[in-house]
C-alpha cells in the first residue's frame, strides 16, 4: 500500500470516529441538530434487547427528530463508546465500524450504568463527510433500576 492511501484511511478512520463521538456528545447535550446532522437522511438505527427483541428502531427524519426531541429531557444520562475498531473502503467511500457502550443514567448528583453492549456501524463518505447509514446497538446488559 502506498503513503498517500495510507494517509487517507488514516484520516478517514480519525473523521469516522470523531462522528461517533460527536454523535454521544450531542446527544447528551440536547444538540439536536448535530446529532441528527450525524446521519444520512436515509439512515437506520436500531436498539436490540439483550433477548434480541427491537427497543428502538428509526427509519427516516421524522423518527430521528422524535427520539432526539425525547432525549431532551433526560439531562442525566450520559452516552460512552469505547475500543472503536474502524475498517475504511476508500474506494467505495463506505466504512464499517464496532465499539462497545455504556449508558449512564441518573439524576441530583447520582449516576448508574443503565445498559451496556456493542454498537455495529457502517458509515459513508457524502459531500467529503462521513456520516452514520446504520447504526445497531446489541444491547448485552441493563439495569432495572437505573431512571
Amino acid at each position: 500500500m502506498d503513503t498517500e492511501r495510507e494517509l487517507r484511511i488514516l484520516l478517514d478512520e480519525r473523521a469516522i470516529t470523531a462522528v461517533m463521538h460527536r454523535y454521544c456528545q450531542a446527544l447528551d447535550s440536547a444538540r439536536v441538530a448535530d446529532w441528527l446532522d450525524c446521519f444520512t437522511r436515509d439512515a437506520l438505527f436500531e436498539v436490540l434487547l439483550p433477548n434480541g427483541e427491537t427497543y428502538v428502531r428509526l427509519e427516516g427524519e421524522a423518527d430521528f427528530a422524535r427520539f432526539a426531541g425525547a432525549m431532551r429531557d433526560r439531562p442525566g444520562h450520559k452516552h460512552v463508546y469505547a475500543s472503536p475498531v474502524v475498517e475504511v473502503d476508500v474506494d467505495a467511500g463506505e466504512a464499517r465500524g464496532t465499539s462497545y457502550f455504556l449508558m449512564f443514567a441518573g439524576d441530583a448528583g447520582q449516576a448508574m450504568v443503565s445498559s451496556f453492549g456493542r454498537v455495529r456501524d457502517r458509515f459513508v463518505k457524502r459531500d467529503g463527510r462521513w456520516k452514520i447509514a446504520e447504526r445497531r446497538l446489541q444491547t448485552d446488559g441493563m439495569n432495572p433500576a437505573a431512571p
